[in-house]
């Protein structure tokens, strides 16, 4: 990559039709000092529905592709931004690592595919010199934590988190527990999920799934609520040795912060962040955390594993 021209970056998925984060991700990106490039959609119209939103929303303007080899071709990025539904994410990022970009994805990396099929994917890029990274915006929001509570607890002995998909069933843990494993990692490390077990509500579609992460200083007791929920913002917590936190989304500018009973506290968007950091790691050469997406990946089939 030339560091003196800004990195070129290649969005997969720009459109938010259900909990897509393309345009927000293209967003952080721009802010952060990319130049997107391009986009990649799956039909002429959703293409153009995308370069509207881009251009309307966020002053994004760029070229629109519905096939992504070509527009590797035609454009030659730096890194491409994976932002389409999960289920096309490891044939995707074949294809990148293949084209010599960077690549930064969103969670689940890619899903249903076995740790041996996830582990291939992560060398691709190691052997290539290549930066892969995948989007985990929630650990951006300890430091509000921290200024809400205190310190983080040296020892932490529990963990909790509510999440609100808009999926149901055996996809909500899809959906949802790259979140909660991406919080454990921040707090403890890789490590592993054992005891897995699951509760189902059946008449509301409420579930909840719990786990001890043994990690290599300890077990953490890890429990992970979901519940359904269509409409944004969606009501999310997390707690860390019964210290409880409040995500707080303040319309229409979507400012948002974390409470509890007695504070609040406001941090700059999550997925901004996340954005700003991985240009960061490509401007600084970064390899890529092959171990963390390891883990990340196990940890997703650990917890799975328990839906009957």
């Amino acid at each position: 990559m030339n560091q003196t021209s800004p990195p070129r970056v290649l969005i997969v998925g720009a459109r938010s039709v259900r909990q897509g984060t393309g345009p927000f991700l293209a967003a952080g990106l721009a802010a952060a000092g990319a130049d997107i490039c391009g986009i990649v959609g799956t039909s002429d119209r959703s293409v153009q529905d995308a370069l509207s939103g881009l251009a309307g929303e966020w002053n994004i303007k760029t070229r629109g592709f519905t096939d992504l080899a070509t527009a590797l071709e035609v454009l030659e990025p730096d890194a491409v931004t994976l932002c389409s539904p999960w289920r096309f994410h490891a044939e995707q990022l074949s294809v990148v690592a293949a084209a010599g970009c960077h690549c930064l994805v969103e969670k689940p990396m890619a899903w249903p595919a076995r740790q041996a099929d996830a582990e291939q994917l992560i060398a691709a890029y190691e052997q290539r010199g290549l930066l892969l990274q995948m989007v985990a915006q929630w650990p951006t929001t300890l430091a509000a934590f921290e200024a809400l509570h205190g310190q983080l607890p040296g020892d932490i002995s529990h963990f909790g988190m509510r999440l609100s998909p808009i999926s149901i069933g055996q996809e909500m843990i899809t959906d949802s527990a790259p979140h909660f494993i991406s919080m454990l990692q921040a707090l403890a490390g890789t490590g592993d999920c054992e005891n897995c077990a699951m509760e189902v509500e059946q008449a509301t579609g409420k579930l909840a799934l719990s786990c001890q992460y043994r990690h290599a200083l300890g077990t953490v007791n890890a429990r992970l609520l979901l519940e359904t929920c269509e409409q944004r913002p969606r009501p999310a917590w997390y707690e860390i040795n019964g210290l409880r936190a409040d995500r707080v989304v303040s319309l229409p500018d979507y400012r948002q912060s974390l409470a509890s009973a007695a504070a609040r506290v406001d941090f700059a968007d999550p997925l901004h962040q996340v954005a700003a950091a991985f240009l960061a790691a490509l401007a600084q050469g970064s390899s890529t955390d092959g171990a963390t997406l390891r883990s990340a990946h196990r940890n997703l089939l650990q917890l799975a594993a328990v839906w009957r």
